[in-house]
């Protein structure tokens, strides 16, 4: 109750009262955000949550389907470092112009 009161106050539609972010017409959503956060250590303790979450997270991933924010590029970047990156020959000509001044 108190959280849909927070976000009553900061104009926010909820669920149902917003349409599409991408729609011209109708209610525009409205954004408006609250943030509530919990110390895990007041009560499973940190260790518990931390394997709880590891499990979480090994259960997700264990569908090809579930990627998890962020995964993609870090994959990318682990890729990069290993194999470098092609830089066409026009975009390094420009990029050497760049820095030489």
């Amino acid at each position: 109750m108190l959280a849909r009161a927070a976000l009553a106050r900061a104009g926010t539609a909820l669920g149902a009262e917003a349409d599409s972010f991408f729609a011209e017409q109708g209610d525009r959503p409205r954004i408006g955000q609250a943030f509530l956060a919990i110390d895990p250590g007041a009560l499973a303790g940190n260790e518990r949550y931390l394997e709880r979450v590891e499990t979480l997270v090994a259960a997700m991933t264990a569908d090809a389907q579930v990627r998890l924010p962020g995964a993609k590029r870090f994959a990318a970047e682990r890729r990069a470092s290993a194999e470098g990156i092609t830089v066409p020959e026009d975009l390094m000509s420009k990029i050497e112009k760049l820095a030489a001044g």
